[in-house]
């Protein structure tokens, strides 16, 4: 590959990993390997990583022995730039993975699945390799900050599943033990990787908490919805408030945050206003 923008190669597939090597804009890069959203670099024998979502260029010669993109086997596709559509553009290479999802290219969409422990985490999930990708750095990252949070939502979801027609962020299926996610590009709104991290803790304890309440006995129905969707607002609240730094956990915080005062007269509490009165 040839990278477009400077870029940071790291001693292991993870943010937190040290930075070895700064390649500059137009340097090439040769890849021998990927792993979630990584890819492996070879320099002179020596191993590198760099993430996947940078900007760079696929070239269209490769090494003598080693299959170059157009060639890849079809267990590796996920993009229409592999199938049937010549990609130069670091767009026109998301288009295509979209398209890819979507069944617009003769193949078949691969959401893949890990299985229970897949990615070191006890429960499966099953999506886009870019969604895997995120989860799972999510739930590395929950772990690495707060056992207590990281328990409190493996301990509530067997499955969390990528839904693409998803109206909301997340959503929980409490009788199935199941967490819903929206696409990844719904959950990596902000422009930094931590930011988006911490979001996604919030939103999985938040749908854990759903389920943890269903367990528990609780209806959620036009009686209880507010009483619910506050308690487990403030779930995320609490765990943004152990896991993260200050300026993360405004920019990252709930999105029923303003419903906590007044739940009668704001404005923006009018959705929840309205099904509970339907529901009484």
């Amino acid at each position: 590959i040839r990278v477009t923008w400077h870029v940071k190669l790291r001693a292991s597939y993870s943010l937190d990993s040290p930075v070895v090597a700064r390649p500059l804009a137009g340097d090439v890069l040769q890849v021998v390997g990927r792993f979630n959203r990584w890819l492996k670099i070879d320099r002179d024998g020596e191993t590198a990583w760099l993430a996947d979502w940078v900007d760079y260029t696929r070239l269209d010669q490769a090494p003598a022995g080693q299959d170059s993109a157009s060639e890849q086997t079809q267990s590796d596709i996920d993009n229409c730039c592999f199938v049937n559509r010549l990609c130069q553009r670091e767009q026109e290479w998301v288009d295509g993975y979209w398209a890819y999802q979507r069944n617009e290219c003769p193949a078949s969409s691969q959401l893949q699945t890990t299985a229970p422990g897949g990615g070191g985490h006890p429960l499966v999930i099953e999506g886009s390799p870019l969604i895997i990708g995120l989860i799972t750095d999510t739930l590395d990252q929950l772990r690495a900050r707060s056992q207590k949070w990281y328990d409190y939502v493996i301990s509530a979801a067997d499955r969390i599943i990528e839904k693409e027609d998803l109206d909301a962020f997340g959503a929980a299926r409490t009788s199935e033990r199941t967490v819903l996610v929206a696409p990844y590009s719904w959950l990596v709104l902000r422009t930094d990787y931590e930011g988006n991290l911490a979001s996604n803790m919030a939103l999985l304890v938040h749908e854990a908490c759903h389920i943890h309440r269903h367990e528990a006995g609780f209806e959620y129905n036009g009686y209880t919805m507010i009483d619910e969707e506050l308690a487990c607002t403030e779930q995320e609240n609490a765990v943004l408030r152990d896991t993260v730094a200050p300026h993360l956990q405004m920019a990252a915080g709930p999105g029923t945050a303003y419903c906590e005062d007044d739940l009668s007269n704001h404005p923006q509490c009018a959705s929840y206003r309205i099904q509970a009165a339907e529901g009484a």
